[in-house]
């Protein structure tokens, strides 16, 4: 397969279609797939943490909006200081630019994350379902939490808030089945491993199609001696 391909459909409105679940290997769904379809305090908990995800995504959405501005700056000022030949600041700009955009394929990979997570949870239709969605969605938000850590301490809470949504609807599930045996702590799941790595793909690809390469920046002309200010 073309691995051109592959990054274009990632990257495609397909994207969040990907995490498929294969019940098959799900001893959870086999033992309470004929529970019926979420109700009461169940339901209710799974729209409170459907809304939070929308929230949150929403936030990161327009961080990276102010995120891909500040970018375009700082390669405005590298490109104009290498022009000017002040290799100092050029270098400095530079190397903040690096890092920002190290930063802006974090919050995208977690955005595109949280995404999945909520586009699985919107097919939810019974309680088998969302016993075997939880635990890799758990485990997502969980990474990208910590992920965010670094680069955006402000999203902790409210990633927080919905990772102890998804906690509760686990609690419930429990109750309601008679079973313990769900955890977030549990070894990481395929699907969760999966989610991250087709995240971070798609977030490389968007780095590569959307910003200018700093190998395209115009150097000064040696032999026109040195004009830095």
């Amino acid at each position: 397969m073309n691995p051109s391909r592959v990054i274009h459909d990632l990257a495609d409105n397909n994207f969040v279609g990907k995490w498929q679940t294969d019940r098959d290997k799900e001893p959870v769904s086999a033992k309470i797939k004929n529970i019926v379809a979420p109700q009461g305090d169940l339901k209710k908990k799974l729209n409170e943490t459907e809304r939070a995800l929308a929230s949150q995504i929403s936030k990161l959405d327009k961080t990276i909006t102010k995120m891909n501005a500040k970018e375009k700056g700082l390669f405005t000022k590298t490109s104009a200081a290498f022009q000017k030949h002040d290799t100092v600041q050029a270098h400095a700009y530079a190397n903040e630019l690096t890092e920002l955009r190290k930063a802006i394929k974090l919050v995208n990979g977690a955005k595109l994350c949280l995404e999945s997570v909520q586009g699985r949870l919107k097919t939810i239709t019974d309680v088998g379902d969302l016993a075997v969605a939880l635990i890799p969605a758990g485990q997502v938000v969980r990474s990208v939490r910590k992920t965010l850590m670094s680069v955006m301490p402000s999203a902790n809470e409210s990633i927080g808030e919905i990772n102890s949504g998804l906690e509760g609807l686990m609690q419930e599930i429990g109750s309601i089945s008679g079973m313990s045996g769900f955890s977030f702590d549990s070894a990481t799941s395929e699907e969760a491993e999966k989610i991250l790595a087709e995240a971070s793909v798609v977030a490389e690809s968007k780095m590569a199609s959307n910003l200018p390469n700093l190998d395209n920046v115009p150097m000064p002309d040696p032999s026109a001696g040195d004009t830095s200010i």
